[in-house]
């Protein structure tokens, strides 16, 4: 064997040994943070929180995202049918208009010592907040009115009551967009992953 042919099988095996470590040393971090998030999935479902979303949703697929490979366990309900021109039966029933949308077992307590925005789902009244009407932020629900807060956003059936700066909205009410971590811990009861 020539030397310039040990040159390359030397620089060939120092590649193929970088991209192995690299690989085991990602593997095995996976599996850690895996093992975190799968707790905190698994404590979601056992809660009774569902998760409502759709295939074709970016920011579903952003929720997903943030629980890793532990996205499999999370409490997912698909409400898009495969055309992604409809929307699936259980979702209809759920009177589910926007995606990701989250539902719990118990009533949604958010604390805000801040009157939020109210938006009814009659469209016009007078000295509605023009939000309301801003369709690219916001979509207007034809079932229930929707409470906007700056960390939440809530459409419920049923007006929610506020004590001591606590907005508690029944079982049923929705809570809707990409949902951090803190939030669904304080929703559920769940222990944040470390």
């Amino acid at each position: 064997m020539s030397n310039k042919n040990i040159f390359i099988l030397i620089v060939a095996l120092l590649i193929l040994g970088t991209i192995a470590t690299i690989v085991l040393q990602s593997s095995s971090s996976v599996s850690v943070d895996s093992r975190q998030y799968d707790t905190f999935a698994q404590c979601l479902k056992d809660k009774g929180a569902t998760f409502y979303g759709a295939f074709w949703c970016p920011h579903c697929q952003a929720q997903k995202k943030a629980f890793g490979s532990s996205s499999k366990l999370l409490p997912y309900v698909e409400c898009s049918t495969l055309d992604t021109l409809g929307q699936t039966q259980i979702c209809k029933d759920k009177k589910i208009e926007g995606y990701p949308t989250w539902m719990f077992a118990d009533p949604i307590k958010i604390t805000d010592k801040n009157k939020p925005i109210v938006c009814t789902k009659e469209p016009g009244l007078a000295g509605e907040d023009p939000l309301c009407s801003d369709t690219k932020r916001f979509t207007r629900s034809k079932y229930a009115t929707t409470w906007i807060f700056p960390t939440a956003e809530v459409s419920s059936e049923v007006n929610p009551v506020n004590k001591d700066n606590d907005w508690i909205f029944p079982v049923g009410a929705q809570l809707h967009g990409e949902i951090s971590f803190e939030e669904l811990s304080n929703q559920t009861s769940c222990p944040l992953p470390k």
